[in-house]
């Protein structure tokens, strides 16, 4: 016993002995790894750089100097959110660098993040109150939170700090051009290339004021002249390059691009420039010799772009393999998934297109690429309330993504909450001032929200200078409908057409001036020849079964919108409007059918099964109808317009509580509805709170003042609430509008009680 107790003491004193000798002391060893990192950065092999850096802030995590330089060699590989990350923990451990805090603050710029950028420069300032860049900063921040004036003063009180320092002219001259200064910009773009002639920045922020007043030929020999003062310089190339894509000189932008090689993700943009070209040959050679190296940052990518490829050349297989492959070895990868889950959905392999999405999201929260693969899933699925909740967290990732925004802003027009599509509407014009897309949603959304005046001077604007856009034409068609001149829309669509002969939402403008003039047979008459003409366009025979329902020709439309479920099965706008004629028929029982069939062919979708709780109402079945709201609330726990009409069942049946909730519900998500306001009104109103229902009621009357219910409902919640004479006031008013409404005979009875009533008071 004796021996073995000393032989596990004397192995225990040696293991402690080794591992005595192995230790060293963190301090030393770090000096070492940042050693090692600066001789790699130097050699500018910043992937090995990265490593030794990341080695020493493990073994001095509170090394604010390991962290800034493990930031810059993020940064030099061209890795932005990482450098972030980095250039922040240095600021946070030690304030007093103002370099980490700047150029995290940059980055927040960059990235759209205003308000925290903002926070980057004041603490700056805090560190040194006469910082120039620290101001400069903060200016910048200021003018992208729309406070330009307070963003002057930031960057004028750089410049009374140093009267030489050309950046602060350079940010001076961006804040007058955003405020409409343009004089006043150019002096100041002027004075920085005065102060600083050697510096390329200086030329490329003055040719960017330059090229954004359209003045290109100035803005072209601008970027010649800072690329003499720095033939090296990347940003001069990528401005240079830039502008001859943009003004049709593709092949002059080749040498910029090939400059760039060199730069992180140069090649990568140079075979982009060969795919935007049509020279695929080049490109794929070019993406096959960088995605050569499996260790290079850069490989993955490059076998996206070439599986990209593949792809559209009709070599499906090839491109699936590709990225099977990549799966394998990087099966988290949020890029890799997104883009596997693309293809499927091109595909029409929706569900497996959604796994892969939810894979790439649950790998990466922060992937605004996954949240957006996965938007478009719950698009194809029909399932909006996903796809505004994933297109809404895109844009919290990335306030630039003007794509999101794009969708979300139609997603709320289907919804009809216009005033919400008009925010992501306007954040996708702003975004990508140029894109007449973006423009048209804009107006859309004001059409939607009835300002018509407002909607054509956007147009207007737009057209001056994109006359040659049959989007902007169409959309200003529409808007004159609205207006109620069938003549301007008439010509505003023929425009459209003759840019675009095959453009959908012009053709069914055209039809609706014509149905507007109630010229029918002309109206049947051109959808014929356009069908006629594409025998095998299913979006024209959709347009014929509506011109064949306006027209009170059920029997036309039922032939057609059978022939279109039998030319695909999967188009389930036939079967809406199915429904809708049956409906309109009073033969619900087929209209239900309908409604079923989509429900059962799109079980993500919450329309059809709500519309099957509307057709059971109709047909007074109450108690199937609430059970079919009740099955989509549990599916659809947001879903607007069945929480409106359960909670108007419910309200009606003592459930009062819920029937609030559920309304509420249906306020928030029915925003711009009145209705929503009147089923609140309505379940406050049986829950004994007319003072409450009396809100409700007459915000429903803002949206909509000449609806004589909801001032039926308005009076009789006065009533309840000891208000005699504003109630009576009430009810006549909706008696005025419309003698015959749904109610008129209460309301007469209410008001003949309350005559009686007086007359049979006794008098003072």
């Amino acid at each position: 016993m004796r021996t073995n107790q000393l032989l596990r003491v004397a192995v225990s004193l040696a293991l402690v002995a080794v591992a005595a000798g192995c230790s060293k002391d963190p301090e030393v060893a770090g000096r070492e790894y940042l050693a090692s990192g600066d001789s790699y950065a130097q050699q500018k092999r910043f992937k090995e750089a990265i490593i030794e850096y990341r080695n020493a802030v493990n073994v001095l995590p509170s090394s604010a100097e390991a962290h800034y330089r493990l930031a810059q060699a993020y940064s030099e590989s061209g890795d932005p959110v990482k450098a972030y990350a980095s250039y922040a923990r240095a600021a946070d451990i030690d304030p007093r660098n103002i370099d980490a805090q700047l150029k995290a603050g940059t980055l927040l710029l960059v990235a759209g993040e205003y308000d925290a950028a903002r926070t980057r420069a004041e603490l700056a300032l805090q560190a040194d109150p006469r910082s120039a860049p620290a101001h400069i900063l903060l200016g910048n921040a200021m003018t992208g939170l729309n406070n330009p004036v307070s963003a002057a003063k930031q960057i004028e009180q750089a410049i009374s700090l140093d009267p030489d320092y050309a950046p602060a002219w350079t940010s001076l001259g961006a804040v007058h051009y955003r405020s409409g200064r343009r004089e006043e910009a150019r002096a100041a773009f002027l004075q920085a290339a005065e102060l600083a002639p050697e510096s390329a920045d200086v030329w490329i922020a003055l040719a960017n004021y330059e090229w954004a007043t359209g003045d290109l030929a100035s803005a072209e020999e601008t970027l010649k002249r800072a690329l003499s003062t720095d033939p090296l310089s990347p940003d001069s190339h990528r401005a240079l390059a830039l502008l001859y894509l943009t003004t049709g000189r593709a092949p002059l932008a080749e040498p910029h691009f090939k400059a760039l090689s060199g730069q992180p993700g140069g090649e990568l943009a140079l075979a982009d420039y060969y795919l935007g070209t049509g020279r695929k040959e080049d490109a794929v050679a070019l993406l096959n010799e960088i995605g050569v190296s499996p260790e290079s940052s850069e490989s993955r990518p490059a076998r996206l772009r070439i599986a990209s490829v593949e792809y559209a050349a009709g070599r499906k297989a090839e491109a699936h393999r590709i990225l099977d492959e990549l799966l394998t070895q990087k099966g988290r990868d949020p890029e890799v998934r997104s883009a596997k889950a693309r293809l499927l959905l091109e595909e029409g392999k929706t569900d497996a297109a959604t796994e892969h999405a939810r894979e790439a999201v649950q790998a990466d929260a922060s992937s605004a690429l996954g949240h957006y693969t996965l938007a478009l899933t719950a698009v194809a699925r029909e399932d909006l309330e996903e796809a505004e909740k994933e297109f809404t967290r895109v844009t919290e990732l990335n306030p630039r993504a003007a794509a999101a925004q794009m969708h979300l802003a139609r997603i709320r027009l289907a919804r009809g909450d216009s005033a919400r599509a008009l925010t992501a509407a306007e954040a996708a014009s702003r975004a990508n001032p140029d894109d007449p897309a973006a423009a048209v949603l804009v107006a859309r959304s004001l059409r939607a929200r009835g300002d018509l005046m407002r909607a054509e001077r956007e147009l207007r604007t737009r057209l001056e200078r994109q006359p040659q856009s049959p989007g902007l034409h169409a959309e200003m068609g529409w808007v004159q409908l609205g207006q109620r001149a069938a003549p301007g829309a008439r010509a505003s669509f023929t425009e459209a057409l003759r840019l675009a002969p095959g453009s959908l939402d012009a053709r069914t403008g055209m039809v609706a001036v014509l149905l507007a003039e109630q010229n029918v047979s002309e109206a049947r008459k051109l959808t014929q020849e356009w069908i006629e003409a594409e025998p095998s366009n299913i979006d024209l025979q959709v347009l014929g079964a509506r011109v064949a329902l306006a027209s009170g020709r059920g029997e036309d439309a039922e032939r057609m919108l059978r022939s279109v479920i039998a030319a695909d099965a999967s188009r389930l706008e036939a079967y809406d409007l199915l429904g809708r004629l049956y409906v309109s028929q009073g033969q619900l029982d087929r209209g239900l059918a309908e409604y079923r069939t989509i429900a059962d062919r799109n079980p993500e979708a919450a329309g059809p099964p709500t519309m099957m709780g509307m057709i059971l109402s109709a047909q007074g079945k109450a108690d199937a109808a609430r059970a079919q709201y009740e099955r989509v609330l549990e599916k659809h726990p947001r879903s607007g317009v069945a929480a409106n009409n359960l909670a108007w069942t419910y309200a009606e049946t003592g459930r009062h509580e819920e029937a609030v909730r559920l309304a509420t519900i249906a306020v928030e998500e029915l925003r711009d509805r009145p209705e929503a306001q009147d089923t609140l009104g309505w379940a406050y109103y049986h829950q004994g709170l007319p003072v409450h229902a009396l809100s409700a009621f007459e915000r429903a009357l803002q949206l909509a003042p000449n609806n004589p219910v909801y001032h039926y409902h308005l009076g009789l919640a006065h009533l309840k609430a000891g208000n005699e004479e504003r109630g009576r006031a009430a009810l006549r008013r909706a008696l005025q509008l419309q003698p015959d409404f749904a109610g008129a005979d209460d309301a007469r009875r209410t008001l003949s009680e309350i005559v009686a009533a007086r007359q049979d008071s006794p008098r003072n």
